[in-house]
């Protein structure tokens, strides 16, 4: 009966929805997710993305069941990206920590240039920037949060990326000789 009536546009059988299985749904991520606040944005995702197909819609279980698998996908890309997160963490700690002084010196003046850059983007492509590089989201994703197209997305990533690398490029070949260093 919700479903039917979500296909035609009913807002008011969307919040009868959202207040049935809200709180049930952000408990159930609890159990994948400790923290509050991250379970009540994955609940809310599932539940816009509910709305963003509710034309397409075909569930073939029942809706409490299509909802729990929806927050449970959610939870598990929630914790790859943190899994990704903590890997990229902990070998930056490491080869920082296997740095001399000298390169320990050129990084720190490498990262300061790159932080000057990001800070000088304007505030929609810093944090469209932010969504691909630190919360590791994918276009389509970052398209979907902002709502604006996968191609303005490209766009402002492209924009910044330039921006970034024409500062940096003083650090070039100090890059190289890094890196050459870390990985040999």
């Amino acid at each position: 009966m919700l479903l039917a009536a979500l296909k035609f546009d009913s807002h008011e059988a969307f919040v009868k929805m959202f207040r049935i299985y809200y709180v049930d749904l952000v408990m159930f991520a609890g159990t994948i997710i400790p923290e509050k606040a991250t379970c009540e944005d994955i609940v809310q995702n599932v539940f816009t993305r509910i709305w963003s197909e509710r034309k397409e819609l075909d569930i073939r279980t029942s809706l409490k069941s299509y909802l729990l698998k929806g927050v449970q996908n959610f939870c598990l890309d929630e914790l790859r990206r943190r899994n990704v997160r903590l890997r990229y963490e902990t070998e930056s700690r490491r080869h920082i920590l296997a740095l001399s002084p000298e390169e320990y010196y050129l990084y720190s003046e490498l990262r300061d240039e790159i932080n000057n850059a990001i800070a000088s983007l304007s505030p929609n492509e810093r944090e469209t920037f932010f969504l691909s590089r630190v919360e590791h989201l994918k276009y389509k994703e970052i398209a979907d949060r902002l709502g604006v197209s996968v191609r303005t997305v490209e766009t402002r990533i492209s924009k910044a990326l330039k921006l970034i690398k024409a500062s940096i490029g003083d650090f070039t070949i100090l890059i190289a000789v890094i890196i050459y260093k870390l990985f040999i």
